[in-house]
């Protein structure tokens, strides 16, 4: 799982790596990148990502002592409406696109309530005593109720915020995968951590840091070996 942190008119970011077992210290590790960053309690934060709904809560909860408001990645919220147009299509016969593209509009603008009532009546009376109900219908209704406060992204632009998490989708291709997925290699579960924090700690400009901190770890460990070796007889 990857995150990363990064200020507004900033070119530099920082990057967080864990394996999906850690997800959730994730969250800490964010919060720990923005305070390296200069986060405060006035700090004006913005979360961008996905659907999954652990993330929201998780982001919130991290940053919980200042100002900050979740957006929902735009791409993934297309993907949804894709998804509910489809099932739209035997009800209404609108082309799934054109109906995406108008309820995207509507969610732009504030009109999400309005995107979530229609998903709900048609899913209402989707199916009858013969015929069961799309659930379809009723899963993308949940999913923008959910997130109707964090997709008027004509706001969000106006403001001169991000929409999509790309360059977390991104940093997996560039980070992550040609260390873990280069060819030859085999690796144990065990040593996942180790490499993604290497990898993180290059990509964050840390290299020397980490080595330096090792290195005395070394000479630490080496000298209590020393220590406890009983001496010589003479």
């Amino acid at each position: 799982k990857a995150g990363l942190v990064q200020k507004p008119g900033e070119v530099d970011r920082l990057y967080s790596l864990r394996p999906t077992a850690g997800l959730d210290a994730a969250f800490d590790d964010l919060f720990g990148l923005a305070v390296m960053k200069g986060w405060t309690e006035a700090t004006q934060v913005r979360g961008i990502a996905d659907r999954a709904r652990h993330i929201r809560s998780r982001m919130a909860e991290a940053f919980h002592a200042g100002p900050f408001r979740f957006i929902l990645d735009r791409p993934h919220c297309k993907e949804h409406l894709s998804s509910a147009g489809a099932a739209l299509v035997p009800l209404t016969g609108v082309p799934a696109q054109e109906w995406a593209t108008k309820a995207l509009g509507k969610l732009e603008t504030g009109g999400a309530s309005d995107v979530v009532s229609e998903l709900t009546h048609a899913w209402e009376t989707s199916g009858g005593d013969d015929h069961p109900r799309n659930d379809t219908l009723r899963t993308e209704a949940g999913y923008f109720e959910r997130n109707k406060d964090a997709v008027a992204y004509a706001e969000y632009r106006e403001n001169g915020w991000s929409t999509a998490s790309s360059e977390i989708e991104s940093c997996h291709g560039h980070l992550v995968q040609p260390r873990m997925k280069i060819g030859g290699a085999w690796w144990h579960p065990d040593g996942v951590d180790d490499v993604l924090a290497l990898r993180m700690g290059r990509a964050n400009g840390w290299w020397e840091e980490v080595w330096a901190a090792q290195r005395l770890a070394w000479r630490s460990r080496a000298a209590s070996f020393a220590e406890a070796r009983p001496s010589r007889a003479a």
